[in-house]
């Protein structure tokens, strides 16, 4: 039986872990995939940590938030895992490449130079809103 008075318990929203870290203490991660024909319609789930954060399509690009300190990224290819030491302030780059599987495509990660990753980034286009399953730790790009 329930009570008449009885009020259903109110949570507040957890705050966000990111609120509190000054954006000069982050490093950067790029995530790209080019445009290419082979699995174009695929849109390969980046996990940081084992945490989905987002999903690339083809040729779309995202920045996550890192913390400083040890981070694993991961995708749908779990043979191509990559095992950073982040350090503040730092940029990294990773291309997102189409890796044909048994039933269908898997995003296998490459972990690339500044100087390489940088240009191919600028050319792709922001992942859709609705891509973006960690919003706080994605960086808002127009």
């Amino acid at each position: 039986l329930a009570k008449p008075n009885a009020q259903a318990p109110t949570s507040d929203p957890a705050p966000s872990p990111w609120a509190d870290v000054p954006s000069d203490a982050v490093a950067h991660l790029h995530v790209y995939r080019q445009r290419r024909y082979a699995g174009s319609a695929l849109a390969p789930s980046i996990a940081i940590d084992g945490t989905q954060i987002a999903r690339v399509g083809s040729a779309r690009r995202v920045t996550i938030r890192l913390k400083p300190g040890p981070h694993s990224i991961g995708s749908d290819d779990k043979s191509s895992a990559i095992t950073l030491d982040v350090k503040s302030g730092q940029d990294y780059y990773i291309r997102v490449d189409e890796e044909p599987g048994f039933w269908k495509f898997r995003g296998r990660l490459t972990l690339l130079l500044p100087e390489q990753g940088s240009a191919e980034y600028k050319l792709q286009k922001p992942i859709e809103p609705e891509r973006a399953l960690k919003k706080d730790m994605i960086e808002d790009e127009k």
